[in-house]
């Protein structure tokens, strides 16, 4: 069995974090004992639930007291952890990437393996900084996984960066659409009518996810017409966008149910699920969303395009609040029978190209393969598609 060492930022309810807890049987089927490594000041939320799917968790706080400088101790305990054996090193978090590539090569780890996970847009002397290290990284051998069109093409636009193609997965068995009477049961929990078209988003409130257009949209639609929108995640301390809604009159129409720990139900009860983010790496609260039986409505931005493209009936609008609350009005002018019919057919084509064991197939094949021609030809592949 080949060890895997993930090294991530700190454990939260996302991506990376949420496919490596439902994948654990998929990487020991491909040969593969993963263990995970929180690099925060804090672990994160997940330690436990990582910990009860049987990963090895390890914490060690990159930054020490100047922000910018590494602690030397926390570099010295990765050595050692690297020592202990390790196969692969697999670098999701975009602090540190050359100082974690150096540190195990010198350990002797023979793979070293990183994932961009969104669309940095770096610009100034940030960009430049970023470009060079990431030609560090594949100087030391370091190989680079590219988890969208997107992403690949940000990579090479704006770091000249290269990589091979892999990609993201949700729990299909989980992430499905729900009986009648499972659909039911979710809608009654929310207190709502059933001639209510709800709405919801999924994602803690930052500028990149764009709630305040959801928000603003929903003045400009006819009263009839407004949605009711839940909003889960995790607010801003100041909780700006729930002064919002009181602000623009629609407080009555908008659910603040914070970060949650089971999303599915809300899911379920949905009518159409919204993400109008300005940027993603690939949206994977999107895909769960869609596998679940909610019909898109997202920005025609990198990272949710490579999601509209495996659907037939998402909804792309721009980022501006307008463009949201046209898209809204337009799902919910669809006839009940052939919304639920659209988003059922997008549930299925999204279930069977994200799947657990596509995905981990894909970073085994693509990242981790000691078969450096066959890895040539892949990206060569890519490149010129």
């Amino acid at each position: 069995m080949r060890r895997v060492l993930h090294v991530l930022h700190n454990l939260e309810r996302s991506g990376m974090e949420i496919m490596l807890l439902n994948s654990r049987t998929a990487w020991r089927r491909h040969g593969y004992e993963c263990d995970v490594l929180a690099t925060a000041d804090e672990p994160g939320p997940l330690v436990q639930s990582m910990r009860a799917a049987g990963y090895l968790v390890f914490h060690f706080p990159l930054r020490g007291r100047f922000r910018r400088l590494p602690r030397l101790d926390s570099a010295w305990r990765f050595f050692r952890l690297c020592r202990s054996g390790y196969d692969v090193v697999h670098i999701h978090t975009e602090s540190g990437p050359p100082l974690f590539t150096l540190v195990a090569r010198l350990a002797g780890v023979r793979r070293i393996a990183v994932t961009p996970h969104n669309t940095f847009r770096f610009d100034g002397l940030l960009r430049w900084r970023k470009l060079c290290e990431r030609f560090f990284v594949r100087l030391l051998g370091g190989r680079y996984g590219m988890i969208s069109d997107g992403v690949r093409d940000c990579e090479q636009e704006r770091f000249a960066n290269t990589g091979v193609p892999i990609s993201n997965w949700i729990d299909t068995a989980r992430f499905r659409p729900p009986t009648t009477e499972e659909r039911l049961s979710a809608r009654h929990l929310l207190g709502t009518r059933p001639q209510d078209f709800i709405l919801v988003s999924i994602g803690n409130c930052n500028r990149a996810k764009n709630h305040e257009a959801v928000l603003r949209a929903i003045p400009l639609l006819p009263t009839a017409m407004r949605p009711l929108y839940v909003h889960i995640g995790r607010e801003e301390p100041d909780h700006s966008e729930r002064r919002l809604a009181t602000d623009l009159g629609i407080h009555d129409r908008v659910l603040f149910l914070g970060s949650q720990t089971d999303v599915l139900p809300y899911l379920w009860a949905a009518d159409a699920f919204v993400m109008p983010s300005l940027h993603e790496g690939l949206g994977v609260a999107a895909i769960e969303a869609v596998a679940a039986g909610a019909l898109l409505i997202c920005s025609h931005v990198a990272g949710l395009s490579d999601v509209a493209e495996a659907t037939a009936s998402t909804i792309l609008t721009s980022t501006t609040p307008e463009s949201v609350a046209e898209g809204i009005a337009y799902a919910a002018s669809l006839p009940v029978a052939e919304l639920r019919g659209r988003a059922l057919s997008d549930s299925a084509s999204v279930r069977e190209r994200y799947s657990i064991q596509q995905g981990v197939q894909s970073v085994v094949t693509n990242l981790y393969d000691e078969d450096e021609p066959s890895l040539l030809r892949a990206e060569q592949a890519w490149r010129h598609s």
